[in-house]
């Protein structure tokens, strides 16, 4: 019932087109997915995805760009100790608050790196990767039955594997997001 419930209230969002139970065997999949980026340049790791499986349900969401904007950054570029070396930009506030701030490089539209000298340096060559961090979905904080609620964003392979499972097209303006919850004890 409580799943039928956050999907309900999933399903009325704007922007949202489809919501979806996910399965054991999704999961998996999806931990095959993102477990293989170690070897990359710059790793990815979504902290996220391991914390939305970490929880008693999991629902696919797939979203055009009518959906509203995330809390948060749900990319950061960081080193092995925790320094923040960029973020990306959610808002068109973010981007207008770095545009003139000469200690920040873009990368993308909307991708900042802090510059060097604006971030205090440690000793020694530090670990550099990508994370992709838990979000929160308040969407579902009302809904009495259930706890622990967050989101994710998969990676782009874990994006591609979720549209072609459930027939979308691989359009850069459709999204996936995981959001996990528990039974409130």
């Amino acid at each position: 019932m409580m799943v039928e419930e956050a999907i309900n209230i999933i399903e009325k969002l704007n922007g949202a087109v489809d919501v979806q139970k996910l399965s054991d065997e999704d999961k998996e999949v999806l931990i095959k997915i993102e477990s293989n980026h170690s070897n990359d340049i710059i790793p990815i790791v979504n902290k996220g995805l391991e914390e939305c499986l970490s929880r008693e349900f999991c629902l696919v969401l797939l979203k055009t760009e009518d959906f509203r904007i995330p809390s948060e950054p749900t990319v950061l570029l960081v080193t092995d100790s925790g320094r923040i070396l960029g973020q990306e930009l959610i808002s068109p506030e973010d981007k207008r608050k770095y545009s003139h701030n000469d200690n920040v490089v873009f990368l993308s539209n909307n991708f900042i790196i802090f510059k060097p000298d604006s971030i205090t340096r440690p000793a020694g060559v530090e670990k550099q990767l990508f994370i992709l961090p838990a979000i929160p979905f308040p969407e579902l904080n009302d809904v009495t039955t259930i706890s622990e609620v967050i989101s994710c964003s998969p990676s782009t392979l874990g994006d591609k594997y979720l549209k072609d499972k459930y027939n979308y097209p691989d359009d850069p303006h459709l999204a996936t997001i995981i959001v996990a919850f528990s039974k409130k004890e």
